[in-house]
């Protein structure tokens, strides 16, 4: 994940002041939770957490996510959020 906007704006330009660090720490602490990946800021677990914070029925999102699934997709879009499957941590299905 590409994290250095992010950081570059917290730190206002210095990747080496206390915030820019401090927000670096938790990224990288945080980087390897959860099995979903919401707007690559937010980790998810399970499917009821994930969606409770996208406010849509676990019916309708476990729908898309199977449709994923079919289709060996990494990434869907539900109003507007990007979701991900966090590969990274060898996760290889949204469902399953």
């Amino acid at each position: 994940m590409n994290w250095i906007p992010e950081i570059m704006a917290v730190g206002q330009g210095d990747l080496n002041s206390p915030a820019a660090q401090k927000l670096g720490r938790k990224l990288w602490l945080t980087s390897s939770q959860g099995k979903y990946i919401v707007d690559q800021v937010k980790y998810f677990k399970t499917l009821g957490a994930l969606s409770r914070y996208l406010d849509a029925s676990q019916n309708r999102l476990q729908s898309l996510l199977r449709q994923a699934d079919k289709y060996k997709q990494q990434e869907i879009i539900m109003d507007n959020h990007h979701i991900r499957l966090n590969v990274e941590n060898g996760y290889t299905s949204f469902i399953h």
